[in-house]
């Protein structure tokens, strides 16, 4: 049987993810913030801007807690292929103010700050070096993953997490991207590939508890 192209358009319908509550062991826990920056978060779409207070929340129970919370810094150089061979316009160049992080859930001195150079975290080593240090390892580690965009960054550091055996779970009211978007990566979460590993919460059905040794 030959192969046949895709129609040119395909009207789909997905299931949207329900949160569960987890109350989770903060040693063994990990708040991964992505790119929550002033050109996203401050110029994008609405959404954007309404996952601020989900983080803020979040990140101070993360804290509290103990929890290990790392930032990902999305930044380019002028000379970035992006800009100088695929012509994609100039943008989150360092020491922008579009390149900051929001001074709403700043970096905290006991915060790690990895940074990025493209929208897929583990195309650097910094993350994946962290969480080695740290003995913080696939299989006995839960990532809270929050940011933006939905589709994209996050998307692929979910992704990365969820392939490396960590469970990962995606804070709705933390992350963003447009209403479209964030249903067709959710429901591929949903999915036999991914639901395993892939959970999904909400920033007031958090909470944590040490566990005995």
């Amino acid at each position: 049987m030959a192969w046949t192209p895709l129609p040119e358009t395909v009207e789909v319908t997905v299931d949207t993810p329900k949160p569960k509550a987890f109350t989770l062991d903060p040693a063994r826990t990990v708040v991964l913030v992505v790119d929550m920056q002033n050109n996203f978060c401050k110029k994008g779409n609405q959404r954007a801007f309404d996952v601020i207070e989900g983080n803020e929340r979040l990140l101070a129970k993360a804290r509290d807690a103990g929890a290990t919370v790392i930032y990902s810094h999305s930044l380019r150089q002028v000379e970035s292929p992006e800009h100088t061979v695929f012509g994609r316009p100039i943008h989150l160049i360092v020491g922008t103010w579009d390149a900051e992080i929001i001074d709403e859930i700043a970096p905290q001195p006991t915060d790690h700050v990895i940074q990025k150079w493209s929208h897929d975290i583990w195309a650097w080593p910094g993350l994946e070096t962290l969480l080695q240090r740290k003995g913080l390892l696939g299989g006995d580690t839960t990532v809270l993953v929050t940011g933006v965009s939905a589709a994209f960054c996050v998307h692929a550091a979910s992704l990365g997490l969820s392939n490396r055996d960590y469970h990962t779970v995606v804070a709705l009211d933390c992350g963003a991207a447009s209403e479209e978007m964030e249903a067709r990566i959710y429901h591929q979460y949903l999915s036999d590939a991914y639901r395993h590993n892939i959970d999904f919460t909400l920033s007031t059905m958090v909470s944590f508890e040490t566990q005995p040794a």
